[in-house]
């Protein structure tokens, strides 16, 4: 009897954390659609590398889709302007704009998730941790744990009533911060002038660059002789990211890996005799970063990911094929 009544507790305890990780996955579905459906205006500080930067946020939403305006408060001042998947960083100490498609994935301030997060139950555990107050707003805490030592975890702090992303945190190995984002102040409003949204740093001097235009090729065969032969279970190949691109140095393949959430990118360029190889292990805030040797090229992995996950995936690199 008392056996029963131990597994009767079981399935009960079970549902209950199946539950609450049903309502944490259809929590952040809404915040990835309050990220691009809701207009509002404030300011987040985002803390990384032992540095804390100040920014202000326009963002508007409307029947032509998003733009959206970032000012840097503290430090050098820069700009980026968004619309849609189009990017312009404006950096007037380097003299320059830079236009490039937006990848949010690639931005840790403008991090959104992918919109069916189902898929990773198999390397996540999703749950309700708490509410608190952010900005003067009350908010649910939703924790994104990994299973393994090869992925970061995640704290959203979103808004109780729109689900809006206004915290969030990257933890990372010994279970600390490694990187935040966190409103200061919000306003949701109705709409944001054009004046607000257009860049306050002008001038002659900037000089104009668009990504990949001249230093980079299509995915091509060349980058078929290098792969990551071993990986954490759950990464893939992004092979729509992977490209070769042309340095000073020569030319440098590029590889991607991702298991949808964390993601790992591979430079292998020749190895230049006249200069130090860069081999063993080093981090900057919540990146680590990998480096070896292979058949006489460097091989280098990047990633916010754990010091172990780009071990494996540096170590694994393979080159088949002459060159």
């Amino acid at each position: 009897m008392r056996f029963n009544s131990l597994l009767l507790g079981f399935f009960i305890c079970s549902n209950a954390v199946a539950a609450d990780s049903d309502t944490a996955i259809e929590l952040l579905k809404n915040m990835h659609k309050s990220a691009a459906s809701l207009t509002y205006k404030g300011t987040f500080i985002y803390s990384h590398n032992g540095k804390m930067d100040s920014m202000q946020i326009f963002h508007r939403a409307g029947p032509k889709g998003e733009r959206e305006r970032v000012v840097h408060l503290n430090g050098t001042p820069r700009e980026v302007i968004r619309e849609n998947n189009i990017l312009t960083c404006i950096l007037p100490d380097s003299k320059a704009v830079s236009v490039s498609r937006f990848d949010a994935t690639q931005h840790s301030i403008l991090r959104q998730l992918p919109a069916d997060l189902s898929e990773f139950r198999q390397y996540y555990d999703f749950a309700i941790s708490g509410q608190d107050r952010i900005a003067g707003r009350p908010t649910i805490v939703v924790s994104i744990d990994p299973k393994d030592k090869f992925r970061y975890g995640y704290r959203f702090w979103l808004d109780a009533q729109n689900s809006l992303l206004l915290k969030s945190e990257m933890i990372g190995e010994g279970g600390n911060p490694v990187e935040n984002v966190m409103f200061t102040s919000i306003e949701m409003v109705s709409d944001i002038p054009d004046t607000q949204l257009k860049p306050s740093l002008r001038g002659a001097h900037l000089t104009s660059m668009k990504e990949g235009a001249d230093n980079e090729s299509k995915s091509g065969q060349d980058n078929e002789n290098w792969k990551v032969a071993r990986m954490p279970e759950g990464f893939k190949s992004a092979g729509g990211h992977a490209r070769v691109m042309i340095s000073e140095s020569g030319t440098v393949h590029h590889l991607v890996i991702s298991d949808g959430l964390a993601s790992v990118s591979v430079y292998v360029e020749k190895r230049d005799p006249k200069k130090r190889q860069f081999i063993g292990s080093s981090f900057m805030g919540a990146v680590n970063v990998y480096g070896v040797v292979v058949a006489d090229h460097q091989v280098t992995a990047v990633g916010e990911v754990p010091s172990a996950t780009v071990k494996m995936v540096a170590e694994s690199i393979e080159f088949s094929g002459g060159q």
